[in-house]
């Protein structure tokens, strides 16, 4: 099935089904403020290897999850740090992955055994509609096979994935430009990926609260 950004966000019943088809399991393709991601509830075993799957995803490279407030990210990691809540207070929602320690309830594939995980919590307004709806965190990995190019539309998508998804929700051209990725686990904040958020920005955040980074 595919639908259009604005089936999802001017018919609630369309939305309430795509949440019903989540909850038992399914697969998706959806628009982010990124990339376009294949995603299903983040705590189905099944459709995370089914995701897995579509992607060729070996098993020592984790998954990034989508929440729809703090209150969520309560439910997958050990604590938020005063690092975390600064970071989250000005750039969530919005394309930073911040890097927690997972619960130990969240599924191994997605930390690909380090026991940690990347969050973050999307602005895009298909995933808000979404989570208006549902109570579940949802994976969000890019729809590609791994080590491929993103897609920014659905048409560079390969076929080999949308053949094998349960619904494709077209939200046009996208931006492709990745979310800043940092780990907040340690002592102190690391980068690991440099994306659409600065690293300036983020230094000068920390400097502004005389904090260290």
């Amino acid at each position: 099935m595919i639908v259009s950004v604005k089936d999802i966000l001017t018919d609630k019943d369309r939305c309430r089904i795509i949440t019903e088809y989540l909850y038992n399991d399914a697969v998706m393709i959806y628009p982010t403020e990124t990339v376009y991601g294949i995603g299903c509830d983040a705590f189905s075993d099944k459709a995370i290897e089914r995701v897995a799957g579509l992607k060729q995803r070996l098993q020592d490279k984790p998954f990034i999850i989508l929440v729809k407030d703090i209150h969520m990210l309560h439910d997958i990691v050990v604590d938020i740090p005063p690092a975390a809540e600064l970071l989250i207070n000005m750039f969530w929602p919005g394309p930073l992955t911040l890097i927690f320690k997972a619960k130990s309830s969240v599924n191994k594939r997605l930390t690909a055994g380090t026991d940690k995980i990347g969050i973050r919590q999307s602005p895009h307004p298909v995933v808000k509609a979404i989570f208006e709806l549902y109570n579940h965190p949802i994976v969000s990995t890019s729809a590609n096979i791994t080590n491929m190019p993103p897609a920014t539309t659905i048409y560079e998508i390969p076929t080999i994935i949308t053949e094998h998804v349960d619904l494709i929700i077209d939200g046009g051209k996208l931006n492709n430009i990745p979310s800043t990725v940092i780990d907040i686990t340690g002592s102190d904040v690391k980068f690991i990926r440099e994306g659409a958020i600065k690293k300036s920005s983020i230094e000068r955040l920390f400097y502004d609260r005389n904090k260290t980074i």
